[in-house]
């Protein structure tokens, strides 16, 4: 299949998951997860009508960003070091996994007096391999979050424990939705939700997700090239 036919399919999947939700489908971004693919896929996708793309490397986000001009709209959707930080920020319209607070202060010192949005990362499965703020650490940590110049707090993103069963991942997605709930009762500008990927992006579509993140039904398997 081309990139166009598998684009359509997974919009075609949206589509079918925001009605079966009760949701209009214009309030879901579907990301393109575009890591390690050429510029010509990417062009391949914009021609299509793709306009969102996330990026897990910032110094491969700044030479796709720079290659493709005006047209995309970039999210860093991956694990950002500090130092890496500049080659992000003047590009991303959106940081997806702002993890620690020194982090936050990096992005916020770079962007400052422009501004950045940021999503506040959880380890929603509280797993030890992972970084994120536990759930029970976010409403505490995202008024600070939000009170750094420079920044734009937008919402919540995770990563559920891989599951076979799609179905597996809805606790994850709702104790994520409940949690940017709590926060808007209380003033907190957690309006987003990234969460869903190619294998269970339906799901997180039927508990809130505004953001959904799909590389490998759009762009098929990855080939990864040999380590030395």
């Amino acid at each position: 299949m081309s990139i166009a036919a598998r684009l359509e399919a997974v919009r075609v999947r949206l589509r079918e998951a925001a009605a079966e939700a009760g949701r209009d489908p214009s309030t879901i971004t579907l990301l393109a997860v575009s890591k390690t693919r050429p510029v010509e896929e990417i062009q391949e996708a914009l021609s299509a009508g793709q306009r969102d793309f996330g990026e897990n490397y910032a110094q491969e986000l700044r030479d796709k960003a720079d290659a493709c001009g005006p047209l995309p709209t970039w999210h860093f959707i991956g694990s950002l070091q500090r130092n890496k930080v500049k080659y992000v920020v003047g590009r991303a319209s959106l940081i997806h996994d702002v993890d620690n607070m020194a982090l936050a202060e990096e992005i916020s010192k770079r962007s400052f007096p422009r501004q950045t949005g940021v999503l506040i990362g959880v380890n929603i499965g509280r797993e030890p391999q992972k970084s994120g703020w536990m759930p029970e650490q976010v409403l505490e940590v995202a008024p600070l979050v939000a009170a750094l110049p420079g920044l734009r707090l937008e919402g919540l993103m995770c990563i559920p424990p891989a599951t076979e069963n799609p179905k597996d991942a809805a606790p994850y997605f709702e104790e994520l939705a409940a949690l940017a709930a709590a926060g808007r009762a209380q003033g907190l500008p957690l309006h987003k939700l990234s969460m869903g990927m190619s294998h269970d992006f339906e799901v997180a579509i039927a508990y809130g997700a505004t953001i959904v993140r799909v590389g490998t039904a759009i762009f098929g398997t990855r080939s990864y090239p040999p380590k030395a």
